[in-house]
C-alpha cells in the first residue's frame, strides 16, 4: 500500500459504526406525503428525497467518492421493514446497541430522538410486524421453535442481487431512462393490468433521474472543496472527480477512473434504496478490463495508479454498513455486507478469462487485508497455475480466507440442470456468500426462510414435539424409543423435513406477497433484464431467472447423527433406544446410568463414524440428507414468481449458513453425534468441528460425494491450514493440486484460514494488539476481534491441517 491507501485504511479503522437517522427521516417524510399512490412511485419518490437531502461528503485523499450515511461506517435506518427492535435496543432489550456481544453500534442523542420521532409512523405497519401477524400459526410455531426463521428478508429488504454493471458503463443511466420512456410509450391503460406497469416505469425514470442528481451533488462538492485546497495535486484530483461525477453514471464511462466511479455509485446507491444485503459486483475484472486496457494503450494510466484506485475502491466498500436487530445480527456477525467480487473464470468460447486486472484485484485483496469485497476466484481447467499461485500468495497476506475458490465446472453443471441458457452459463458469478447468479439477469440469488436441519431431526426423534417447549410442531411419525430400525428413523425424519419445507414455502410466499405490496424498488430493477420490458419489479417477476431458497444449517450434523444412531443402536448395539433418548434429554449429564451419560457421549464422539474422513458409514447419511432436501426443493416447491416469466421458478438448496450455525445451535438440544445442547451445528457442508481425523484429502473426498447438483445457492467448505502452509512455491503447488483434484470431482467451493490457533487465542486475550486480524467466518471474512466470543470459538474449534 502507498501512503494514500495506508491513510485511507487507517481512517477506516478509526471510524466508529454509527446509527444515522437521515434516511429514515427523509424517506418517511415522503411516505407520509404520498399515501394512496402506487407503492413503486412512493418508494421512488422517497428514495429521491433521501438522495436530494442527505449529507454528502468527500474525505481527504479519496479517489472514489460517495456515501450512504452521514459518516463512514455509519448505518442508515430502514423503518419501513421493522421498527420495534429499535426502541427495544435503545432501552437495552436484549442489549443496548453499544453493548452487544458483536457488531456494536453507537448513536448521538440527536439521532436517537430523530429516530424515535420518525419510527412512530411505522409502528404496526412495517413489513415485519405485518408479516408475523398474518403468518399462519403452524409457520409461526416452527419459527418460534427454531426450525425455520425468515427474519432476514422480512425485517430487512431483499438482496443477493447482481445488476448489469456493464449496461451502465456502456449506456449510462440516461440510456436506462430512454429505454423506460420508450416502454412507457407503449403502455395502453385501456388494457387490463397495465396501470401498475405504468407506475413502475414512471418510478424507474424518477429513480434514475434522482441518482444522476445525487452524483451531481458530489460533483458540486468536489468543486467547492477546490477553493480551500492548498495542495496542487489534490486540487487537480478534485477537479477530475468533479468532472467524473458530472459525467457518470449518467453517461457511458470513457476511462478506467470513470468506470470505477460509476460502478461504485451503482453499488452504493442500491444499498441506499433498500435494506437488502449481498449486493454484489459480478465479474469485476471482465467489464472493467476494456477501460483499463484502453487507458494503458493511451498511456493515461499506469499499473501502480490502477492498483491504487482499486484499493481505494475496496476501502470504500468497507464503509457501507447496516444495523439489524440483534436476533437477526446473530445470524450475520461481522459488520458484513457480503459484497462479492468475481475474477477469473472463462470466456463464452471456453478460453481463459484471466487478465491483468484479475491480478490487480488479487493483489489489492492481499494488500489492504479487509473483509469486503469478498474476492472470489472462478476456476476452470484452463485457469493458469500462475494466477492460482498469486491468489494463494494474497491469501497468505490476507490471513482471513480471501480469495476463496469456486469451480466453474460444478456451478455450470448445476445451473444447466436448472434450465439456465447455455450462453449464460460461463457468466455465472458468486453473489453474497457463495450463491450462484447470472449478473444482470437473476433476481435474488438467495431468498427464503432458514432451515435448521438439526432442529427438525430433534423434533422427528420426539414424535413431532419440540423437547424445549413441549409443544407439538409437526405430525408425529414415531419416537426414538419405538423406532425398530434405521429405515423407520429415516422415514420419520424425511416426512418431518417435508412438513417443515412446506412451511418454509408458505412463509416465503406470504413474505413475497408483502414485499409486492410494500417494497418495490425501481432503480435496481431497472438494471436487470427484463424488468423494464415486462414493466415489473424483481419481486413481481421482472427478471430472466429466479429461484428461491434460504440458508440451511446443520445438515452434516444431522447426517453424523443418523450415522451415530445406526452405529450405536443397530450395528454395534452398544446402548438401547431408551438409554440413547435419556442421554440426549439429560445432555449426557446423568452419572447414575450404566453407561453414564458422558461415557455414552464419548462413544458417540470417538467411535461412531463422522463425515469428513472418507468413511462411507457417515458419508452415505450426509448424502441422504442433502439429496432429500435438494430434490424436494427442486421438484416439489415453486417460488412466488413461478409462471410469471422468470425461470426455473423453483426453490433451490443453500448451504451457506453465515453464522446461523451458531445461532440455530442454541435452539437444538443434545444430538446423537455427541454434540452438547446449545453448541453450534456444522457450518455449510464443512465437517463438524474437530471430527476430521484423516487429513484434507479425506475431507475433500467426503465432500465430493455430496449431491452438489442441487446446490445452486452454494455449499460452503471451510478448511483451516497451518500458518506456514502457503509460504513457499512448493507448498502452494500442493494446495493448487489439492484444489484441482477436488474440483475435478465437481466440488463447488473451498476457502482457507491460514492463521495458527495460538494467534487467535492471543487475539482473544489482547484484542487491542490484533485490530486488523482477519478470519474467514463462513462465506465471508471479518475482523476477528469484534466478533462475538461464540463465533471466535467456533472458528478456533475447526481442525487445523497441514498439507
Amino acid at each position: 500500500m502507498n501512503d494514500r491507501i495506508t491513510q485511507l485504511r487507517e481512517n477506516l479503522f478509526a471510524a466508529k459504526p454509527l446509527i444515522c437517522h437521515e434516511r429514515a427521516r427523509y424517506f418517511t417524510e415522503t411516505m407520509m406525503e404520498t399515501e394512496g399512490e402506487h407503492i413503486a412511485l412512493r418508494r421512488a419518490k422517497g428514495f429521491c428525497n433521501v438522495m436530494d437531502k442527505m449529507t454528502v461528503f468527500v474525505q481527504e485523499g479519496e479517489l472514489i467518492v460517495g456515501n450512504i450515511a452521514c459518516a463512514p461506517k455509519a448505518s442508515p435506518v430502514y423503518p419501513e421493514y421493522s421498527v420495534d427492535w429499535i426502541v427495544k435496543e435503545m432501552n437495552g432489550d436484549p442489549y443496548h446497541f453499544y453493548e452487544r456481544p458483536g457488531d456494536k453500534f453507537y448513536y448521538t442523542e440527536e439521532a436517537k430522538q430523530e429516530l424515535l420521532n420518525t419510527i412512530g409512523y411505522w409502528q404496526g405497519k412495517s413489513l415485519y410486524e405485518t408479516f408475523r401477524k398474518i403468518l399462519p400459526d403452524d409457520c409461526n410455531a416452527a419459527w418460534e421453535a427454531g426450525a425455520i426463521d425468515d427474519t432476514w428478508v422480512s425485517s430487512g429488504g431483499l438482496g443477493n442481487t447482481v445488476v448489469d454493471f456493464e449496461l451502465v458503463l456502456k449506456s449510462g443511466l440516461n440510456g436506462v431512462i430512454e429505454k423506460a420512456r420508450e416502454r412507457l410509450s407503449r403502455i395502453d391503460l385501456s388494457q387490463p393490468d397495465q396501470y401498475k406497469k405504468y407506475c413502475f416505469l414512471q418510478a424507474v425514470i424518477l429513480a434514475n433521474e434522482g441518482v444522476i442528481r445525487f452524483s451531481n451533488r458530489f460533483a458540486d462538492l468536489c468543486w467547492q472543496k477546490i477553493f480551500n485546497e492548498k495542495d496542487p495535486q489534490r486540487r487537480e484530483e478534485l477537479a477530475s472527480l468533479a468532472a467524473i461525477c458530472r459525467h457518470v453514471p449518467a453517461y457511458p464511462a470513457r476511462t478506467f477512473w470513470e468506470a470505477l466511479q460509476s460502478v461504485w455509485f451503482i453499488l452504493m446507491i442500491q444499498h441506499l434504496e433498500t435494506n437488502g444485503h449481498s449486493v454484489s459486483l459480478g465479474r469485476f475484472d471482465q467489464y472493467l478490463w476494456p477501460y483499463y486496457e484502453n487507458d494503458l494503450k493511451q498511456g493515461s494510466i499506469t499499473r501502480e495508479k490502477a492498483l491504487e484506485m482499486i484499493e481505494a475502491f475496496f476501502i470504500k466498500c468497507n464503509e457501507i454498513n447496516k444495523v439489524k436487530s440483534w436476533p437477526d445480527t446473530s445470524f450475520f456477525l461481522g459488520y458484513q455486507m457480503f459484497i462479492n467480487l468475481a475474477v477469473g473464470g472463462q470466456t463464452a468460447d471456453g478460453k481463459d478469462a484471466v487478465n491483468a486486472l484479475s491480478y490487480l484485484c488479487v493483489e489489492a485483496c492481499g494488500d489492504i487485508k479487509l473483509f469486503t469485497p469478498s474476492v472470489s476466484i472462478k476456476c476452470f481447467e484452463g485457469t493458469p497455475d500462475a494466477f492460482l499461485d498469486a491468489a494463494l500468495q494474497a491469501l497468505q497476506q490476507h490471513k482471513g480466507g480471501m480469495p476463496a475458490f469456486y469451480n466453474d465446472k460444478a456451478f455450470m453443471r448445476t445451473l444447466k440442470n436448472m434450465g439456465i441458457a447455455d450462453e449464460d452459463l460461463h457468466n455465472w458469478v458468486p453473489d453474497g456468500c457463495i450463491e450462484a447468479s447470472i449478473g444482470g439477469k437473476w433476481d435474488f440469488a438467495a431468498k427464503g426462510s432458514w432451515l435448521n436441519v438439526c432442529k427438525v431431526l430433534e423434533i422427528a426423534l420426539n414424535n413431532g414435539i419440540d423437547p424445549a417447549s413441549g409443544k407439538r410442531i409437526f405430525t408425529g411419525f414415531g419416537d426414538l424409543e419405538t423406532f425398530k430400525d434405521m429405515e423407520e428413523i429415516n422415514a420419520a425424519f424425511k416426512k418431518t423435513l417435508a412438513e417443515c419445507i412446506r412451511l418454509q414455502v408458505v412463509t416465503e410466499h406470504i413474505n413475497d406477497y408483502l414485499h409486492c405490496e410494500k417494497d418495490l424498488n425501481a432503480f435496481r430493477s431497472s438494471l436487470v433484464t427484463d424488468c423494464i420490458e415486462r414493466g415489473l419489479d424483481l419481486i413481481e417477476g421482472g427478471a430472466v431467472y429466479t429461484a428461491d431458497g434460504g440458508p440451511t444449517a446443520g445438515s452434516i450434523t444431522a447426517g453424523d447423527s443418523l450415522a451415530a444412531l445406526e452405529y450405536a443402536l443397530f450395528t454395534e448395539k452398544i446402548i438401547t433406544p431408551a438409554q440413547f433418548k435419556h442421554a440426549l434429554q439429560t445432555n449426557f449429564g446423568d452419572r447414575t446410568t450404566q453407561p453414564a451419560g458422558e461415557e455414552i457421549r464419548q462413544i458417540l464422539l470417538n467411535k461412531a463414524p463422522k463425515f469428513g474422513n472418507d468413511d462411507e458409514r457417515a458419508d452415505k447419511w450426509c448424502f441422504e440428507v442433502e439429496d432429500f432436501i435438494g430434490r424436494t426443493y427442486r421438484y416439489d416447491c415453486k417460488c412466488s414468481r413461478f409462471g410469471k416469466g422468470p425461470v426455473p421458478g423453483c426453490f433451490s438448496y443453500s448451504q451457506s449458513p453465515v453464522t446461523g450455525n451458531i445461532a440455530f445451535g442454541t435452539f437444538v438440544g443434545a444430538t446423537p453425534n455427541g454434540r452438547m445442547a446449545g453448541a453450534p451445528v456444522n457450518n455449510g457442508i464443512s465437517p463438524n468441528n474437530g471430527t476430521e481425523k484423516n487429513g484434507p484429502t479425506a475431507v475433500l473426498n467426503s465432500v465430493a460425494k455430496l449431491p452438489g447438483i442441487w446446490f445452486q445457492k452454494g455449499a460452503i467448505l471451510n478448511m483451516r491450514l497451518t500458518g506456514n502452509t502457503l509460504l513457499t512455491p512448493q507448498k502452494r503447488a500442493k494446495v493448487i493440486a489439492l484444489v484441482k483434484a477436488f474440483f475435478a470431482q465437481y466440488g463447488q467451493h473451498v476457502q482457507f484460514n491460514v492463521v495458527d490457533t495460538g494467534i487467535y487465542k492471543e487475539a482473544q486475550e489482547r484484542p487491542e494488539d490484533f485490530k486488523d486480524l482477519m478470519v474467514r467466518v463462513s462465506g465471508y471474512s471479518a475482523l476477528f476481534t469484534p466478533l462475538s466470543r461464540a463465533v471466535q470459538d467456533d472458528v478456533i474449534a475447526r481442525t487445523e491441517m497441514e498439507i
